[in-house]
C-alpha cells in the first residue's frame, strides 16, 4: 500500500501586505488585531491563532537584525524596507548530492561536538538578559574572557548567587566569592522574603535576589543606605533614591539612627500615620508628585543614567548603508509599601522642534509593567500609560525607545531638530 502524499492546506492562499508606515502609526491593540486578522484568512480552520504566532510577527517589525520568520505550513513572513509580506512558500526537494554532501558534514561534525558543546554551554548563559529589555542582568561578563564576573548564577534560577552588584552598576558589592570556590564568603545577601521584620543586613525581601533594605555597600556588618529603623520592612533613613549608594533623603551624618539632613517630617504631609515615609512627596523628577496626600504608600522611580531624555545625532531607520540607531532609556519603578499601588507615567516634554510626525518612541515594560506601541513624540506632555497596577514589594522594568521612522523619502524637514524631555510619575 502506498503512503498518501500530505498536502499543504494553505498551499493556495494570496500573498498578503502590510504597509509598515501605517502599521506604526497604530497602537499596540491595534497592531496586533491587524496581524491576528491576516493570519485567521490564511490559515482559517487549519491552524488555531494564539498569542505566540502573532508575538512572533510583532518581534520581526521591531527587530532590526532579522528580515523574515517562518510560521507554520511554510508561511513565510518578510520585511522588506516598508512592507510586511505574508506568502506560502514551497518545499524544494534536496539534491542527492547535496544530501551526500551533508552526511559527510554530519560525522565530520562530530568529531569536535564534545569540545565545542561544551563551550557552548558555558558561554549561552553569559551576559543573560532575564526581563526582557535588552539589558544584561545576570553571569555578566566583563572583561571579554568568557567567564562570568558579576551576578553569578550558580543554580540555573536565573536570578544572582555570587559577586552581585549594587542598582545595576556592575561592580561586586554583594555574596562575594573571595576564594574562588563557588561559594559567598563576604557581605552575604539575606533572604526576608518570609519575615522582612527580622532581616537586619542585605535583605531581598521580593526574592528577586538584590538587596532592598538595610544595604551594606562596604561589607562592614553596618546598613549603609535604605534602613529599615521600625522593622517594618519598609525603608526609613538614609534613603539612595538614585542608586549612586549615597544618601538623598533622610540622611544620618553621625550614626545615631536618626535624621540630621534632608529630613522630612509628618508635617510635611510625606509620612503616614505608621510612620512610615513616602520620598515621593518630597522629590521632585524622581517618584510621585504629592497629589496623592499624606496617607500614600512609598513609590519610586529610578534611572539607570540620568531622568532626562535627549535625542542627538538620530538619523532616519531606513538609511542607506547604514544600520538603524534606536536610542533607549531604562528606569524602574518600585513599590516599596505593603499594599498594591496604581501609577501614571508621563512624558514631560522639555524641547521638541520636529515639525513632521516622524519621531517615535514606545515603551516595554516587564514583571507587570505596561507596554506601548510605536507613537509620535507629543509637542507638550502628556500621558504614556495610565493606571497601572503594582504588587507590593515589586519592581517594574521600563525600556523606552526612540526612532526617527524612515518614509523610503528624503527628509530634510527633520534635519536639525532637537528633543528633550524627561519621564515623570503620578499617584
Amino acid at each position: 500500500m502506498s503512503k498518501k502524499k500530505k498536502t499543504n492546506p494553505i498551499i493556495g492562499q494570496s500573498r498578503k501586505e502590510i504597509d509598515l508606515v501605517k502599521f506604526n502609526e497604530q497602537t499596540d491593540k491595534e497592531q496586533k488585531e491587524q496581524i491576528q486578522q491576516i493570519l485567521e484568512e490564511i490559515y482559517g480552520e487549519n491552524l488555531k491563532i494564539d498569542r505566540k504566532y502573532v508575538m512572533k510577527v510583532l518581534r520581526l517589525t521591531w527587530n532590526p537584525k532579522d528580515d523574515f520568520t517562518y510560521l507554520p505550513y511554510n508561511l513565510k513572513v518578510t520585511k522588506d524596507k516598508l512592507t510586511l509580506s505574508f506568502e506560502v512558500v514551497k518545499k524544494k526537494p534536496v539534491p542527492i548530492g547535496l544530501l551526500i554532501f551533508l552526511i559527510w558534514l554530519f560525522f565530520f561534525a562530530l568529531i569536535g561536538a564534545t569540545y565545542y558543546g561544551i563551550k557552548y554551554i558555558s558561554l549561552i548563559n553569559l551576559n543573560k538578559d532575564i526581563d526582557g529589555d535588552g539589558i544584561a542582568d545576570i553571569n555578566i561578563d566583563l572583561d571579554g574572557d568568557g567567564k562570568a564576573d558579576i551576578n553569578i548564577d550558580t543554580n540555573g534560577d536565573d536570578k544572582p548567587d555570587l559577586n552581585v552588584d549594587y542598582r545595576h552598576n556592575q561592580k561586586a558589592i554583594f555574596n562575594i566569592d573571595t576564594d574562588n570556590d563557588g561559594f559567598a564568603d563576604y557581605n552575604i545577601i539575606n533572604d526576608a522574603t518570609e519575615n522582612p521584620k527580622e532581616c537586619r543586613i542585605n535583605c531581598d525581601t521580593d526574592g528577586d535576589g538584590w538587596p532592598e533594605i538595610n544595604i551594606d555597600l562596604d561589607g562592614d556588618g553596618v546598613p549603609d543606605t535604605n534602613i529599615d529603623t521600625d522593622k517594618d520592612g519598609i525603608p526609613d533613613l538614609n534613603l539612595d533614591l538614585d542608586g549612586d549608594g549615597k544618601c538623598d533623603l533622610m540622611c544620618d551624618t553621625d550614626g545615631d539612627n536618626k535624621c540630621d539632613e534632608n529630613c522630612i517630617k509628618p508635617e510635611d504631609g510625606v509620612i503616614d500615620d505608621k510612620g512610615n515615609i513616602n520620598p515621593g512627596d518630597a522629590t521632585t523628577g524622581q517618584t510621585g508628585n504629592g497629589d496623592a496626600g499624606a496617607n500614600t504608600p512609598t513609590l519610586m522611580i529610578n534611572f539607570v543614567d540620568g531622568g532626562k531624555l535627549i535625542v542627538d545625532n538620530l538619523y532616519p531607520d531606513d538609511q542607506p548603508g547604514m544600520p538603524p540607531l534606536y536610542p533607549t532609556k531604562v528606569f524602574y519603578v518600585e513599590n516599596l509599601s505593603t499594599i498594591s499601588l496604581k501609577y501614571t507615567l508621563k512624558l514631560h516634554i522639555d524641547t521638541n522642534t520636529f515639525t513632521s510626525s516622524n519621531l517615535k518612541y514606545k515603551i516595554d515594560g516587564t514583571n507587570g509593567g505596561a507596554s506601548l506601541g510605536y507613537q509620535t513624540v507629543p509637542q507638550g506632555t502628556s500621558y504614556i500609560v495610565r493606571d497601572v497596577i503594582i504588587a507590593p514589594r515589586v519592581t517594574h522594568k521600563y525600556t523606552m525607545t526612540i526612532k526617527l521612522q524612515g518614509t523610503g523619502t528624503a527628509q530634510d524637514e527633520d534635519q536639525g531638530k532637537e528633543f528633550e524631555g524627561k519621564i515623570e510619575i503620578e499617584l
